[in-house]
């Protein structure tokens, strides 16, 4: 009796291993801000099975959704999803799963349902001294400086427009006298208008990437004349010049002939 006792207890077991769903995924555990979150998971539940991937801003009171996926299981077990961090700001954040009907006991212990993603953001790290917009004749000038770094390696990584790319730059940082502040500056020759990113990496890793603005020269503007104003004639030697008459003042006339006929008018009345 006890054997089959001990049987039909193995065949409960069993049975229960096998109607167990197993769903697990992945996600990156610490990420850049501005990097989209990338998830990738496999499952065994049914096709048609629904579930959301849900993103959460990790905080002590009730965690605010950010945005959400809607997964559809389909013959080939497997799911995606990705999540944009543009405008989310750095910090802890966790991606769950979350099923529309609770699946019970039919979750198997092993799935995974959570993961917690840390955003990083480091730009502030960063003081720039030459303008993110910038003219042919002035680009690409990448100048700063790093607080506290003191003198270090940073690295420069670039792309441009037209597939424009070129070798890592690898360049020392320096100090002013008594200074800990880590100043760079780094000339790089473009000859294409258009959006440069440049992203610099220290010992630590990524610090932040920067899009530098480079428009053509503008063109050279010629101020017009005014309006009337004509150009003066080339002088010939050879044509002679007549001297202009010399203009007298009459003033001085009038005055003097209104002051004798005064005088005539009292010299009749006498």
């Amino acid at each position: 009796m006890k054997r089959i006792l001990v049987c039909l207890l193995a065949v409960a077991l069993f049975c229960s291993a096998v109607q167990a769903y197993i769903i697990t995924f992945d996600a990156p555990a610490e990420l850049r801000a501005g990097v989209p979150i990338e998830v990738t998971g496999t499952t065994n539940f049914p096709d048609g099975t629904q579930f959301d991937i849900i993103l959460y801003k990790a905080q002590f009171t009730t965690p605010a959704v950010i945005d959400r996926r809607m997964i559809i299981v389909d013959p080939g077990k497997n799911f995606s999803a990705s999540f944009p961090t543009t405008n989310l700001e750095a910090g802890a954040y966790k991606i769950e799963i979350q099923f529309l009907k609770d699946p019970g006991s039919s979750l198997g212990s092993s799935s995974v349902i959570m993961r917690q993603v840390s955003l990083i953001d480091r730009s502030g790290e960063i003081v720039l001294k030459a303008p993110v917009d910038q003219t042919l004749e002035e680009a690409l000038l990448i100048e700063g400086y790093i607080p506290n770094i003191g003198v270090a390696t940073i690295t420069l990584r670039i792309d441009g427009p037209r597939g424009f790319t070129i070798p890592d730059r690898h360049i020392r940082t320096t100090t002013t006298l008594a200074g800990k502040d880590g100043h760079f500056s780094e000339k790089i020759a473009v000859t294409e208008p258009g959006n440069y990113y440049v992203s610099v990496y220290d010992a630590k890793g990524f610090i932040t990437q920067i899009r530098y603005s480079v428009t053509a020269a503008p063109p050279v503007s010629t101020t017009p004349l005014p309006e009337g104003t004509g150009t003066m004639e080339p002088f010939d030697e050879e044509t002679p010049r007549i001297p202009a008459t010399p203009t007298i003042p009459l003033a001085p006339f009038v005055i003097i002939g209104g002051l004798a006929a005064a005088a005539a008018v009292a010299a009749r009345k006498k």
